[in-house]
């Protein structure tokens, strides 16, 4: 048994080394902390933001906050209606984010916006997902220039109760619409994604490809080409900036109809880490 534990040792000892021969980390979050995330790293998105989204994003620790070691994005009903100080009554219904004259649910999403951006590398996130018609959380990115989707959103996971087994990763762009679904869009489907647990869920990223899997197991394959825009130029070949969310579905988008009763749910990361090759 000695030996075998030795053995076992000398293996992880060789795994590590070459790991760090391969990849250099340039930026990680462990969430060790209390409390707030660390604002040299993080910026909180806050308002109604996207997607007629029912949930008024917040920075409040009930919604944004490190604890035992993880981050938790907690989505909640609040018992009253608080006012939407954006509303408008001028505003028209198309511009539903002022339209809206109170919010009653919460969450909470949280971005590296402004402090930390990559272009090309690995990025390993362990996650353990929220449960329940609505939840939509999300681990993804977006491009440091050009409004979206002429940016880019590279989105590494994305989970909706509608395939309650499956993790998903989608590419956005400009012109998407001409490309074939399956070749933007792939899945990890199994019972271990419905399983409460916490999973690895990583994107590798270079000049010609990302490669998407689900503790360590790769299940999709996107090919950077199919971005291209005429002048030659692609938003995946540019630096990216990353975002934790947990957002609320509602019938006009993906996440669905929101049953209210499953609030509150957690979306919780126990590390962000972004490597580089080595050179």
């Amino acid at each position: 048994m000695r030996h075998m534990a030795l053995f076992s040792l000398m293996l992880l000892l060789g795994a590590t080394t070459t790991l760090a021969s391969e990849w250099k980390l340039i930026f990680s979050d462990e969430f060790n902390g209390t409390g707030a995330p660390d604002a040299a790293k993080w910026t909180y998105e806050e308002g109604f933001v996207r997607n007629r989204e029912p949930q008024w994003y917040a920075s409040d620790l009930a919604n944004v906050c490190q604890r035992a070691g993880a981050l938790e994005l907690t989505a909640r009903k609040l018992s009253e209606a608080c006012p939407n100080p954006r509303f408008s009554p001028q505003a028209s219904a198309d511009d539903w984010s002022r339209s809206r004259p109170t919010y009653v649910y919460t969450s909470g999403s949280i971005e590296t916006k402004d402090t930390f951006s990559f272009q090309y590398g690995k990025v390993d996130v362990r996650a353990r997902l929220p449960k329940g018609q609505g939840v939509w959380p999300a681990i993804w990115t977006l491009g440091t220039t050009r409004r979206h989707p002429d940016c880019g959103e590279i989105d590494i996971m994305e989970y909706v109760w509608s395939s309650p087994k499956t993790a998903w990763s989608t590419l956005h762009f400009l012109g998407r619409e001409k490309v074939p679904t399956s070749k933007r869009s792939g899945g990890y489907t199994g019972p271990e994604v419905l399983d409460g647990e916490w999973h690895i869920y990583t994107m590798e990223w270079d000049d010609k490809r990302m490669t998407f899997s689900f503790d360590g197991k790769p299940y999709f394959t996107y090919d950077l080409d199919l971005a291209n825009r005429p002048d030659g130029t692609n938003p995946f070949r540019a630096p990216h900036y990353l975002k934790l969310n947990l957002a609320l579905g509602d019938p006009s988008n993906w996440g669905g109809t929101l049953d209210e009763k499953i609030l509150p749910q957690t979306f919780a990361i126990d590390y962000v880490r972004v490597w580089q090759r080595a050179k």
